[in-house]
């Protein structure tokens, strides 16, 4: 599919006019990628919506949350809220998802999981046995999608709009290594010449994650999707302290960042692409449009989504809030 214009994306963004008052979640939505789309969210809906951003910088939230649309004057109570997750335990999601529901029981329209970690490490286990960054990258977003189902599948059933979209590395995922589901011997190795399987490998788990749940939940909209080259300050606030050092020259290792587009063309193009995805699972682009399912010609593919749903189900069934 071809690429779209900028201004016509823009333009289709702002004829969205919803029949109901939104409800978005902004997982991630205190800086970089995350935020982008929540103020691209906010400025598309004229502060008409109830929005909720989840991390770990109140500082950073309240300021962004002061900046957005204010609500309008009839709905003046609309939702401007933030809700501290540390997502590196899962028992803080099933926490935070609890108090969503609780919150907003006719249901929740919008799920965007936009957290993100970039660290070279290597196996770090958290207090539930569970490696921080894969905590935070993956199963973390596992634990929302399924805990918030209920209130997912409130909004459809109102005939509204029900749609998550996981925002991480769509199209760059690779075969599932089989004998390594869930990682821990690719985590104890992590290096500089290991960490491009485990790039490849989130990306297939969130793959087969929005078409796990895709597949269970046929009328809701899953996708995974791919931001773009995006100068974020992921790698500033990374715990590596490798790559904490390079940010300040990372567009001389990183050649495409001179390239980057803004945060804000990303927020626009994020929001298109969710906007127009159908229900079930998808793949979104950088620039919005489709790009297609994985796995198409891996024969493993199929054992890997069953495998890999059965992994995730027990490890994030375990992590319970106490």
């Amino acid at each position: 599919m071809p690429s779209l214009k900028l201004s016509d994306i823009r333009a289709s963004n702002a004829a969205w006019k919803p029949a109901y008052i939104p409800v978005a979640i902004f997982v991630g939505g205190t800086s970089g990628i995350g935020q982008a789309v929540a103020e691209t969210f906010a400025r598309h809906t004229n502060g008409n919506a109830h929005i909720v951003l989840i991390g770990r910088n109140r500082t950073a939230a309240e300021s962004i949350l002061s900046k957005l649309p204010s609500p309008p004057k009839e709905s003046p109570n609309l939702a401007r809220e933030f809700m501290s997750c540390d997502l590196t335990r899962v028992p803080n999601v099933h926490e935070i998802a609890a108090a969503l529901f609780k919150r907003f029981p006719q249901g929740i329209n919008f799920l965007f999981l936009t957290a993100g970690a970039m660290s070279l490490s290597g196996l770090d286990l958290n207090e539930d046995g569970i490696d921080k960054q894969l905590a935070s990258l993956y199963y973390s977003k596992w634990a929302f999608i399924s805990d918030l189902l209920p209130a997912l599948r409130a909004a459809q059933a109102a005939e509204q709009d029900a749609r998550v979209s996981a925002i991480h590395t769509a199209g760059r995922g690779g075969p599932v290594d089989l004998c390594d589901i869930g990682l821990v011997d690719t985590m104890t190795n992590l290096g500089l010449t290991t960490a491009g399987k485990l790039i490849s490998h989130v990306s297939s788990y969130q793959d087969l994650m929005v078409e796990s749940f895709g597949e269970r939940n046929s009328s809701i909209t899953f996708a995974h999707a791919f931001p773009g080259t995006v100068d974020t300050p992921i790698m500033k606030a990374s715990p590596s302290r490798i790559l904490r050092m390079v940010y300040p020259i990372r567009y001389l290792l990183v050649p495409p960042l001179w390239w980057a587009i803004s945060p804000e063309e990303c927020g626009e193009k994020q929001l298109y692409g969710l906007l127009n995805a159908p229900a079930g699972a998808s793949r979104i682009s950088g620039d919005g449009t489709a790009m297609g399912p994985n796995g198409q010609n891996d024969e493993t593919w199929a054992e890997a989504r069953e495998r890999l749903w059965a992994h995730t189900e027990e490890v994030v069934g375990k992590s319970v809030s106490t």
